[in-house]
């Protein structure tokens, strides 16, 4: 157990080690010290300067709905205010006050909705119970299903009182599946800018006085220093690439894909696992483009996340277009893995393949890229001309259950933390989340200490990809990747026509476990 006297390290500067610095300080603790390899203080969390954790990126999904999960239900709630009053402040901070990467006219959350299409005229067993829940927690009146007239009605009421385009938004999403299917827009929900969000949380702890020590030596993991004592192991602080040894009564891991590397004893909990995402950047002539996906007209959206696809075709997700009019477009319906010998314990295990790592990634799979092509082409068929103009492999860790990690690791007496685990839903809680990581240093129960607690799976059961291991058929030594070729449409019509989609389709009562249990954040 920890308390405000003791010396914190955290390594991760991403949205779990970000939050737990924050309020670690807030709640009095003085010494408090944050590693990472990237320079995040020059490179303001650009996922193209560089930066390839999951939380250095362009958007992420800001949803409040769970199914029955009501704990996460809360949680995002809870962070709402927060969210809210970050814009504000930033609105009103004079431009030399801000950090590198911010500046008054950014706004951290985006409220202009979240769209979710099921695979049918019915709504998925999924979006029933979220919608249950939200009732019960007083908050229905902030979604709308798309097949219930009534319930339309009363969002057409919310456009005549203060416009926000839900008719645009509504429709810009009425070619899925040919038309008709069912779902539900959440007027609650929207998007946050995550780079600007993770900049705008190192500033805040920084200026409570939190340290950061960053760049690819003073800021990169090598090794935790370990001792053996009579009562068993206990870890005294951390060694960073220049060699410099830095002590710590307690060392937080928070660093997202890379965590199962530096922390073996997860690899029953944890593994690292990948989405695809794709960009569109829309032509500068192209002002009908902009306008149409701008977000004041165009939502957040998810496809075939809820009730609707067969094995691997599913987990569809976008964005409205950014400032710089780069559309983000994510598929989750499989999650890749990169299996690698790990160099000090010599085990197999996942570990992040990126743009940026020594062994590089060039592009998605093949049949991530197939996927979404097949999407793109029946809901935004305008873009086809555009084609994809980048992609990137986001790396998360997904735990057996999709609930976080956030508890001491076994055996090293109060000494070794992970907050990890994010399960690709995690930076909506940027706000909130730290105050329960410092409950849990602190030994504080509240409603997550159980959710969040040290566990494992039950031997012989599904633990959400987890038990498949190496021979999963998602490891990328396996799989065909695409070519650069692959992002053009010009022979969409004949790889991807009609008849994938309706195979795709074919079985729209089949939902594969992965996709179920997983809304993305990415």
């Amino acid at each position: 157990m920890t308390a405000p006297h003791k010396n914190i390290a955290i390594v991760g500067a991403g949205v779990f080690g970000l939050s737990t610095a924050l309020h670690l300080s807030e709640s009095g603790y003085k010494n408090v010290t944050v590693y990472d390899y990237q320079p995040y203080d020059e490179s303001a969390y650009d996922p193209n300067a560089g930066c390839d954790s999951a939380s250095a990126d362009l958007n992420k999904v800001y949803r409040c709905f769970y199914g029955k999960q009501t704990e996460y239900q809360d949680l995002a709630f809870s962070g709402r205010e927060t969210w809210l009053n970050w814009n504000k402040v930033i609105a009103s901070s004079a431009p030399e006050d801000l950090p590198k990467g911010l500046t008054p006219n950014d706004q951290l959350l985006v409220i202009n909705g979240v769209i979710m299409i099921s695979g049918s005229k019915e709504l998925s067993e999924v979006d029933q119970e979220s919608l249950a829940a939200l009732d019960r927690a007083g908050l229905r009146h902030h979604q709308h299903v798309l097949l219930d007239k009534q319930d339309i009605q009363r969002l057409w009421d919310k456009d005549a009182e203060d416009p926000s385009h839900w008719k645009d938004k509504i429709e810009s999403l009425n070619k899925a599946g040919g038309g008709g299917l069912n779902g539900f827009i959440d007027t609650s929900a929207g998007f946050t800018y995550a780079d600007k969000a993770c900049v705008w949380v190192r500033h805040l702890a920084a200026k409570a006085g939190v340290r950061f020590v960053l760049g690819p030596e003073a800021g990169k993991f090598d090794q935790l220093l370990v001792e053996e004592r009579e009562c068993g192991k206990r870890v005294k602080g951390l060694r960073t690439a220049d060699g410099k040894e830095h002590f710590a009564d307690v060392v937080v891991i928070a660093c997202g894909g890379w965590t199962p590397s530096i922390v073996p004893e997860v690899e029953n909990l944890l593994e690292t696992t990948a989405g695809s995402v794709v960009t569109i950047a829309l032509p500068k002539d192209r002002k009908d483009l902009w306008d149409k996906f701008s977000p004041e007209k165009f939502p957040v959206w998810a496809y075939g996340v809820s009730g609707s696809t067969g094995p691997e075709f599913g987990g569809f997700y976008g964005f409205p277009r950014t400032a710089d009019g780069v559309i983000k477009i994510g598929y989750r319906g499989r999650k890749w893995t990169n299996y690698q010998t790990h160099p000090k314990t010599g085990k197999r295990l996942s570990v992040p393949k990126t743009r940026y790592t020594v062994d590089r990634a060039e592009n998605l799979p093949k049949k991530a890229i197939d996927n979404i092509k097949v999407v793109i082409a029946e809901l935004f068929p305008e873009l086809k001309e555009i084609g994809i103009t980048d992609t990137r492999m986001c790396w998360y860790t997904d735990s057996i259950d999709n609930s976080f990690v956030i508890d001491y690791v076994p055996d090293y007496n109060d000494s070794l933390f992970v907050a990890s685990g994010g399960s690709g839903h995690g930076f909506k809680f940027l706000p909130v989340l730290g105050k329960h990581v410092v409950n849990a240093l602190e030994r504080k129960p509240d409603q997550f200490t159980q959710l969040w607690k040290w566990r494992s799976s039950e031997p012989g059961t599904p633990a959400n990809g987890l038990e498949e291991g190496e021979q999963s058929g998602r490891n990328l030594a396996d799989l065909q990747l695409a070519e650069e070729s692959d992002w053009s449409f010009k022979e969409a019509s004949a790889q991807h026509g009609s008849k994938d989609h309706d195979r795709a389709f074919a079985n729209v009562d089949q939902l594969s476990p992965e996709v179920e249990q997983i809304f993305i954040s990415a």
